[in-house]
């Protein structure tokens, strides 16, 4: 597992990198988030906390769109907007403290 977590921060320090996971026909937009944000998924165990959001690996504090990632979880990440506060979870999306 630590091999797996050194080879995907060293991934991150030299830039973008291909999600494993994402189908090959699938083209992500440019570093801004156009439409729905969506977490495809997160590694919360190591030093540096990482989350791959449409598309695109981030490390906690990077921007997406008007969104800085605040928090990274199992599972779920924390994207803050000024007031505006968004809970995401790998296969949905919710506002802070709202329904889905």
């Amino acid at each position: 597992m630590s091999a797996v977590f050194g080879l995907l921060l060293a991934a991150a320090s030299l830039g973008a990198v291909p999600d494993p996971t994402r189908p090959d026909h699938y083209t992500a937009a440019s570093g801004v988030a156009a439409g729905p944000l969506v977490l495809d998924s997160t590694l919360s165990g190591g030093p540096v906390p990482l989350a791959i959001l449409n598309g695109r690996l981030l490390r906690q504090g990077e921007r997406v769109g008007p969104y800085q990632l605040t928090v990274v979880g199992s599972g779920w990440v924390m994207l803050r907007n000024g007031a505006k506060t968004l809970r995401l979870v790998i296969g949905g999306s919710t506002p802070e403290g709202g329904a889905k």
